[in-house]
């Protein structure tokens, strides 16, 4: 494939998975969500003497500006991690910009696609060369699915697991089937990560060539192979730095991850009243249970998840929420801090965005139309 037809198929795979257009069918499957949820908790909104105005008090806005600041202080750590990783060769706006874009491309995909498949040429388009963007991309890759690896066993060791996969009391089983074999799914790649990128690239090659030799696998095999690539480009780039290179970046994957699922934490005291406040430990299991779903929305068809995570909200973690206005109040409350936003913020920075790094060619528009 020539450079020029290798630029135009970047180019088109970018402008494909930033299209604005894709915003209708996420807030589309979000309000089918808001919907049932309204649904479900209509008798209790309805039945409720109290008056809206008591769910607005000062209390309430001090824990919303936390909330606020939550969202910022995760994606300054986001941020300042994809700085280190780019050996602090992006500046404030470069940075600023591709993690928006990020977010944006994960708010329109489906939970299991993420918006990693694009994040190595918005970085490689704001300056940094291919190899090292990929490279990037892997090694963050592997530590958020490595803080997420990490913290069931730590937390499950200091408290009991069964009150994570209850939902009103009941045994979640479905809940707990599905986190488990999300879990192992998560485990294994963070596995073959690791031994790509620290102990020895080459066994990843032998292990791909021979899974997707496999007659049912086969038309996966491209994909694969460029996986593997990928990884011995990392693993190049990656595996001889300092020891403070690799806790700067641990610490700032785990600022990341507990600001955001804190988000949450913020605005149940943000609207939930001081009589039926929640305990400490009451703030952990709503944490880890966000973290919960996270990982069973590998399962989620729908872009961003939007839609099923409503849903998945009211019955998972309604547990720690009084039915009804306060609980709504936080679903759309927490969706429109930390989707919504994304969406709104990328339909704005994008057609700009690409419009600097893929300007139209006039000369190549009037050879088409000659």
């Amino acid at each position: 494939m020539s450079k020029q037809n290798t630029v135009d198929t970047t180019e088109q795979t970018v402008k494909n998975g930033l299209k604005t257009k894709h915003i209708v069918w996420p807030v589309l499957f979000g309000l089918i969500g808001v919907v049932w949820m309204v649904v479900n908790e209509f008798s209790e909104i309805t039945s409720s003497s109290e008056p809206f105005s008591t769910f607005f008090t000062p209390t309430t806005f001090v824990f919303l500006l936390l909330a606020i600041a939550l969202i910022v202080i995760r994606d300054l750590a986001g941020m300042g991690r994809l700085y280190l990783l780019a050996d602090k060769k992006l500046g404030f706006g470069a940075l600023f910009r591709i993690r928006m874009l990020y977010e944006f491309t994960s708010a329109v995909t489906p939970s299991a696609a993420g918006g990693s498949t694009l994040e190595m040429i918005f970085i490689n388009r704001e300056g940094i060369k291919f190899g090292r963007s990929t490279a990037i991309c892997i090694l963050s890759l592997f530590l958020d699915e490595l803080c997420l690896v990490l913290l069931f066993p730590l937390v499950f060791l200091f408290f009991p697991v069964a009150d994570f996969f209850t939902i009103a009391g009941n045994s979640a089983t479905a809940i707990a089937s599905l986190f488990a074999a999300g879990y192992i799914a998560k485990l294994v790649w963070v596995s073959i990560l690791f031994v790509g990128i620290f102990v020895k690239p080459e066994a990843i090659s032998w292990m791909i060539s021979k899974l997707f030799s496999i007659k049912w696998l086969k038309k996966w095999k491209l994909k694969a192979f460029r996986t593997a690539v990928d990884i011995k480009a990392c693993s190049k780039e990656m595996r001889h730095k300092p020891w403070h290179f690799w806790l700067s970046n641990i610490l700032l994957s785990i600022v990341l991850w507990v600001s955001r699922f804190l988000i949450v934490n913020a605005l149940i005291l943000a609207f939930v009243h001081s009589d039926t406040v929640l305990s400490y430990f009451d703030h952990v299991v709503v944490m880890l249970r966000q973290a919960i779903v996270m990982v069973v929305m590998m399962i989620a068809p729908t872009p961003g998840g939007s839609g099923f995570i409503e849903v998945m909200f009211e019955s998972y973690l309604g547990d720690f929420i009084p039915k009804g206005m306060a609980l709504l109040l936080i679903v759309m409350v927490w969706r429109m801090l930390t989707y919504y936003n994304y969406l709104i913020i990328g339909a704005i920075i994008t057609p700009r965005w690409l419009a600097r790094h893929f300007p139209r060619k006039k000369g190549k528009e009037s050879k088409q139309e000659a």
